[in-house]
């Protein structure tokens, strides 16, 4: 039937699959703290050098593209017109309030994050 799951069968690792196991938890704990170093430096970047409004609305492009959505479908679920979402999709001056971009991205199940910074470090 669909739908259903067959049962699980659970059963002891042999000494090769544990040594195994053994090598790939040492390999990701010695990559570890470099991945992470990373991913600091990535946030780090993206904080100091923030994201460009027109990356914002592409990327909410995108997502409506890969969900399979319409721009009617964004208008049933936010009450924004279509003409105004292709405006913001498609227009380099657009100039959406913060509560129009955060309705778009509930309409996808995404959440705006606004971070503030300093444009340049100063000096001290």
């Amino acid at each position: 039937m669909a739908g259903e799951r067959g049962k699980r069968i659970y059963r002891k690792a042999t000494n090769a699959e544990k040594q195994r196991h053994s090598r790939v938890r040492e390999q990701i704990a010695n990559e570890l703290p470099e991945i992470k170093q990373r991913a600091r430096d990535r946030l780090s970047s993206v904080v100091a050098g923030g994201v460009p409004l027109r990356q914002v609305l592409s990327a909410l492009r995108t997502e409506r593209e890969r969900l399979g959505l319409s721009l009617n479908d964004i208008f049933e679920r936010t009450g924004i017109d279509r003409a105004a979402l292709s405006r913001l999709e498609n227009n380099e001056n657009a100039n959406p309030t913060l509560g129009t971009l955060e309705r778009y991205a509930e309409a996808l199940d995404k959440q705006i994050l606004v971070v503030l910074s300093d444009v340049k470090p100063k000096a001290r």
